[in-house]
């Protein structure tokens, strides 16, 4: 394959600067901060949740206390009619009879709404103890995240400005190499979890290990100064000296 020295001097330098690349990323995807923020974030959506849950409990049994309550308003009107009644009967004994049997029916239905009532009661008043629990163990999460986030961005800036570094000295590696080899270092690249540079050392190659015999030697050294090798196919840089 055709190349140039510094051709071959820039694909050298553009492998180190893309393991480097990658070695950086690596670090900054490992940063136990990342990890941290994404727990801290599934135990605020945890914790969110259960608070829309106590929210939603709170405002049905409220509703339901105001539902129970205007029963019983409706019930004292009834037993005020009934009482009523009563009076107005002046002694006849068959309405007295079936008013008092409706005054006992109203004030048992009364009793069971004032039962009700309590426990709904004693209910909101466990989830409304139970709400400030839960604020403020969402105000202690964002605390924790607030300094992760902190300190992510101070460890995780400086590899991000490393890392813009080694893309822009990239870039301009990637001139010098040119777009027919560089496709090709592009493709093996991807193939080859980002190693696509070898080099022939003492009949071999250096990256997959493989020795060649006499004859592929050859055939590797006529090809000087860039090849591909027989076994890897990774790009292979043919040094001067091996060159036939």
């Amino acid at each position: 394959m055709q190349a140039t020295s510094d051709q071959i001097i820039g694909l050298t330098k553009l492998q180190h600067v893309d393991l480097s690349i990658a070695q950086l990323e690596r670090r900054l995807d490992g940063l136990p901060q990342k990890q941290g923020i994404a727990v801290a974030r599934e135990k605020r959506t945890a914790i969110q949740q259960k608070r829309r849950a106590l929210l939603g409990a709170r405002k049905d049994a409220e509703a339901k206390i105001e539902s129970l309550r205007e029963q019983q308003a409706e019930q004292a009107e009834k037993l005020d009619a009934a009482q009523r009644a009563i009076e107005a009967a002046a002694g006849d004994y068959r309405v007295v009879t079936a008013r008092s049997a409706e005054l006992e029916e109203i004030s048992q239905h009364q009793a069971e709404l004032a039962e009700q009532i309590e426990a709904i009661s004693a209910r909101i008043a466990e989830i409304e103890g139970v709400e400030p629990q839960v604020e403020t163990m969402l105000a202690r999460l964002d605390e924790k995240e607030a300094a992760l986030v902190e300190e992510y961005r101070r460890e995780g800036g400086a590899l991000l400005a490393k890392i813009g570094e080694s893309k822009a000295e990239r870039e301009q590696l990637v001139a010098v190499v040119g777009a027919d080899i560089m496709a090709v270092y592009d493709r093996i690249a991807r193939a080859k979890q980002g190693v696509a540079l070898a080099h022939l050392v003492e009949g071999s190659c250096n990256t997959c290990r493989t020795k060649f015999d006499p004859s592929k030697v050859l055939a590797l050294r006529s090809e000087y100064p860039l090849s591909q090798c027989p076994h890897c196919g990774r790009l292979m840089v043919v040094d001067r000296r091996y060159a036939g």
